[in-house]
């Protein structure tokens, strides 16, 4: 039994320490540079699918709030974190990136209706809206931490 614990560590360890072993996505422009390179607009739009290695995510939600805490050691992909009704919210959001490329954004499925600055802390944005809308992390070889808030008015 001890020896699967160790095969499992080891095997956890390896996966953390490069992006490059089971890579969708490289970050290809430098580590100054977050800017996607691979994940298109259409993708981010349509796309709810990406492979977290190292995940830590805790999420609460009821019928007036939304709470996400995420702290990531690679992801890549696009991930719908939450789906949003209408009606006249607020965000606060903290998003911190270590490494990789990224875009985090608020979409109508069709259009970003607004984009949230990389590690920037305590941002706010108020909205109105009639129809869903979608909170999305589009990363590649992204790691991050990030902890929303997301409240109905």
């Amino acid at each position: 039994m001890k020896k699967i614990g160790i095969i499992i560590l080891l095997f956890s360890f390896v996966f953390l320490m490069s992006c490059g072993l089971f890579d969708q996505y490289e970050d290809t422009n430098g580590e100054d540079n977050y800017a996607l390179q691979s994940i298109t607009e259409e993708m981010l739009m349509t796309s709810t699918k990406g492979l977290q290695i190292g995940a830590v995510t805790s999420s609460t939600k009821n019928k007036e709030e939304h709470k996400i805490k995420k702290s990531v050691h690679q992801f890549d992909g696009v991930e719908e974190l939450a789906k949003i009704k209408s009606g006249s919210y607020e965000i606060v959001l903290t998003f911190k990136v270590i490494s990789g490329n990224t875009r985090l954004v608020l979409t109508d499925g069709n259009k970003v209706i607004h984009e949230f600055l990389i590690n920037e802390e305590s941002q706010i944005y108020n909205f109105d809206t009639s129809k869903p809308y979608y909170l999305k992390l589009a990363g590649e070889c992204l790691n991050y931490e990030l902890d929303v808030t997301i409240t109905k008015k």
